[in-house]
């Protein structure tokens, strides 16, 4: 096969919280991950001579080695010892640095992808584990769905396709880098922690109310004391009848989740007037898919 195309997800953070910093100087989390229908789109191409090209259509995102799907596609093409190259092209709809996974479900793509374009025979495990070499949210991402996310991110436990919740997302025009909002949180010092358990059976139950109760996102204290324009949005979403918001990830985005589409339909009317970087979608229950072959 001399080329594919594939969409791939954003994904949201339902909760998370933070366990414990490890010996390695990495965080052990536990968060409930969700795929969202926001997609990049990625071209796959083969090519004969053994190199490796990536072009990103947003300019403010690294093409060449520094590119995750650079490094997703180098480690696919290495471990599998395949005596080819490939030319990939990232369309963006995911914004980056903006807690929604955009790099790690491009880079999901590219390892998911290349399985499919050389008929790889390497089971998902095999590849989640990969994955988690060079991206801690890259084993969620080929993944999909919903899913209980531990370790650094790596040790997933899929949970059953949810009903469709409907939300709005809003990104304030800054960036967060994950790695200095992890450097400042006091692990001992969190108060506010999610309770996964009782979280995932409100979310089964539909129970917005239960949801807002049980989840929370113990790094949304240190990105919103460093960029208050993150409780602000909240506030917004919330007064345009939101029950559950939440930021994801290390932020800034935030979410907004709503009984029913029209509803999440007039708050994104009402609120596309004051934030440029504004979307209505929808959960989904899977990762990347193969648009043509």
């Amino acid at each position: 096969m001399e080329e594919i195309i594939l969409k791939t997800p954003a994904k949201i953070n339902w909760t998370l919280d933070v366990v414990r910093k490890r010996s390695d100087g990495y965080h052990d989390i536990s968060t409930i991950m969700q795929s969202i229908a926001i997609y990049d789109e990625i071209k796959i191409r083969s090519l004969s001579e053994k190199k490796i090209v990536v072009e990103v259509s947003d300019p403010n995102i690294p093409d060449g080695e520094d590119n995750i799907a650079y490094k997703a596609a180098k480690l696919m093409l290495d471990s599998f010892k395949i005596d080819r190259g490939l030319d990939i092209h990232i369309s963006k709809q995911i914004p980056s640095a903006a807690g929604l996974g955009g790099g790690s479900s491009d880079g999901a793509a590219v390892m998911f992808g290349i399985k499919y374009m050389y008929d790889i025979d390497v089971d998902l495990d095999t590849l989640i584990s990969m994955g988690s070499v060079i991206g801690a949210d890259i084993p969620f991402c080929i993944l999909g769905g919903t899913a209980l996310a531990e370790g650094i991110g790596e040790k997933l436990t899929p949970l059953s396709s949810i009903d469709k919740f409907w939300l709005i997302i809003v990104k304030p025009n800054i960036n967060i880098s994950t790695g200095e909002i992890y450097g400042r949180i006091q692990v001992d010092n969190i108060v506010n922690r999610p309770d996964n358990n009782r979280f995932i059976q409100a979310l089964y139950s539909g129970d917005l109310e239960g949801m807002a109760k049980y989840g929370s996102n113990v790094l949304e204290e240190v990105s919103a004391g460093l960029y208050p324009i993150i409780y602000d949005i909240k506030s917004d979403i919330r007064k345009a009848g939101a029950v559950y918001t939440l930021m994801s990830g290390s932020g800034p985005s935030v979410f907004g989740v709503f009984k029913t589409r029209d509803e999440a339909k007039k708050a994104y009317c009402l609120l596309k007037y004051k934030y440029e970087h504004i979307f209505l979608t929808h959960t989904i229950s899977k990762g990347p898919t193969i648009q043509e072959v």
